[in-house]
């Protein structure tokens, strides 16, 4: 090779190498302020310590320390995971991120209080990056546990598999699908979803006054029960039975009455369904119970095109005080929740719509084995009437006239709520002809800015049951 070959042969190794560095150092800046952007539009669900990219010169590593997230959702927020390290790598020329760990993971409650989590095997999981957004997410694991200090079990699975692939169609719409798996639930059934997702509406309705009980007091006494009309109110003084002339009460209603007089005993947990004593063991222990979650649900954001609302102001400074305006809607293809004492199957359509405060659309929900479910249910409301209210005392008039009353109007409400459920849930189901033997359906729909009905029955009827 001549002197002259040899040095532009050099200087075109040179060139080729300041392009590819300059190449590689703008893709990697591209991707860690893509990675920024994610966290910062996510603040309130997502936050990090430290964030570097390297790999130079044939991968791009995305480090992250400290990462700290919560599920969106109430169903899925109650506790935080703390990941310290995630390794993310890719080719320099690729989009898909194969994710590592590689030190422990954690798992914080409410409370502060962090619990490992134990994993059988390192998860499988992956990432697929497209125009600044996670396109593509995979998630395998092949076990996992999470136990106190005391080693007692808070939440296991035997396996999880969990993907999302995310596309933009035309107008900007944004589909998102999303699979679930998860087999062998230990530690978490319908009575969780209640604690998360509803008790903290229920108690603070009960503050404010928007749930309203009347007389307070689920008597023990038969000669002070409150007779409850079909409107739900209280029409007979808990003090005197005598004094007001009695009034005509409907069936259902009278057999709540009847069941609200008792005292919240312990029950067979599984009697109308005579099972074994293995069965019925599990009622009483959450943890005995393993589930089994699958789902396949389809969430579509398409912008709000009304000019009022997406109007854009003229002083830029003011663009990002301006909220994004979206319709939202969530096509369940099919959710199932099943364990050896009930399932329930749920599919249907919501939309989240921007001039509407609540969700409209249809939902059908069958539940398999609905007389177990009643009475797991029940088994668990009662016990949480004996622990220490979440509420503060609220004030209730007396209607025999005896001044007013300070009653915990939480725990009155999970012993009328209790004692009423089996009648009210076999009443309504019984209105669809798809409910028959053990096996309840509810046709749950709901029109825009109007009342949500269950089998054609106003949601403001059934509450007035109990």
């Amino acid at each position: 090779m001549s002197k002259n070959a040899l040095v532009k042969f050099v200087i075109l190794l040179v060139v080729v190498t300041l392009v590819y560095s300059v190449f590689w150092f703008f893709k990697t800046g591209q991707l860690h302020k893509q990675v920024e952007n994610f966290i910062n539009q996510n603040s309130n669900y997502v936050s990090v310590g430290e964030v570097a990219v390297s790999g130079f010169p044939l991968t791009q590593t995305v480090t992250i320390k400290d990462l700290k997230f919560t599920l969106p959702g109430a169903l899925l927020s109650k506790r935080q995971t703390l990941v310290k390290h995630l390794e993310a790598k890719a080719g320099i020329f690729s989009s898909d991120f194969a994710v590592t760990l590689p030190e422990g993971v954690l798992v914080q409650d409410s409370d502060n209080v962090a619990s490992a989590v134990e994993f059988s095997k390192e998860p499988e999981i992956s990432i697929s990056v497209a125009d600044g957004r996670i396109a593509k997410f995979s998630y395998l694991d092949f076990g996992y546990r999470i136990s106190d200090l005391e080693k007692n079990t808070i939440y296991a699975a035997s396996s999880s598999t969990i993907t999302l692939e995310s596309v933009i169609g035309s107008e900007d719409k944004v589909t998102t699908k999303i699979s679930a798996n998860i087999k062998d639930i230990e530690g978490f059934d319908v009575v969780d979803i209640y604690r998360n997702v509803f008790e903290k509406k229920i108690t603070e309705g009960l503050k404010t006054g928007e749930i309203v009980l009347g007389s307070a007091t689920v008597a023990t006494d038969p000669a002070a029960a409150p007779v409850v009309a079909a409107d739900g109110s209280v029409v007979a003084p808990a003090a005197d039975a005598s004094a007001v002339p009695a009034a005509p009460v409907a069936a259902a209603d009278a057999a709540a009455v009847v069941a609200a007089e008792a005292p919240l005993a312990p029950i067979d947990p599984i009697a109308p369904a005579k099972a074994d004593d293995k069965l019925a063991a599990t009622a009483t222990d959450t943890n005995l119970v393993k589930s089994n979650f699958m789902a396949e649900i389809e969430y579509s954001l398409m912008p709000n095109k009304d000019d009022q609302k997406a109007q854009i102001p003229t002083d830029p400074t003011q663009i990002q005080e301006v909220p994004a305006q979206h319709n939202k809607v969530i096509k369940v293809t099919s959710l199932e929740f099943s364990n050896p004492l009930y399932k329930v199957s749920i599919n249907g359509e919501m939309n989240a719509l921007a001039d509407d405060n609540m969700p409209s659309g249809s939902l059908a929900i069958k539940v398999e084995k609905i007389d177990n479910l009643i009475n797991h249910l029940v088994l668990h409301l009662g016990q949480m009437t004996e622990k220490k209210p979440v509420t503060t005392e609220v004030q209730s008039v007396d209607l025999a006239g005896n001044g007013t009353l300070t009653e915990d109007a939480y725990q009155n409400f999970l012993k009328k709520f209790s004692a009423s459920l089996g009648l009210v849930a076999k009443e309504v189901a019984a209105k669809n002809a798809v409910s028959k033997d053990d096996v309840a359906q509810f046709d749950i729909r709901r029109e825009k800015n109007l009342e949500f009905l269950v089998n054609e029955t106003s949601i403001r009827e059934i509450l007035g049951k109990f």
